[in-house]
């Protein structure tokens, strides 16, 4: 009796602390974060300071939809957009782009902060580190 009571604790507590799980929370609340309008601070590549993207903003909707857009970047200094979709799992960032040059439709990026007032993200380009970050 006593080992068959053991056994239904020990049942019931693996199934509680499986679906209280922290991962699972982890998730739902970073997905939920990275939802909103974020404002570039810093861009360095391999190191050095990119200017890209200093007060950029980037917008992150809750229908999966991203818009970046560079400020005075365009013809004649204007500011233009870029759009897309944008896929988050665990720490892996994916943005498709919805116009973009062959072979650069698809950005991936690694997470390295998500809070509610930061974001920071990592990806290599040509085997280099380009390191992002962002603030609400």
């Amino acid at each position: 009796m006593k080992k068959k009571f053991i056994l239904a604790i020990v049942t019931i507590l693996s199934i509680v602390s499986y679906s209280c799980s922290k991962d699972d929370n982890d998730n739902t609340q970073n997905a939920d974060l990275i939802i909103g309008k974020w404002n570039g601070v810093s861009s360095t590549f391999n190191g050095t300071n990119s200017g890209v993207p200093d007060n950029t903003p980037i917008t992150f909707t809750s229908d999966n939809k991203v818009s970046f857009t560079y400020l005075g970047q365009g013809n004649n200094g204007q500011d233009f957009n870029e759009n897309g979709t944008w896929q988050k799992t665990g720490n892996t960032l994916k943005i498709t782009w919805d116009s973009a040059d062959p072979g650069l439709e698809v950005a991936t990026f690694t997470i390295t902060e998500l809070t509610s007032s930061s974001l920071k993200w990592q990806s290599t380009v040509d085997g280099k580190i380009l390191t992002e970050n962002f603030i609400r």
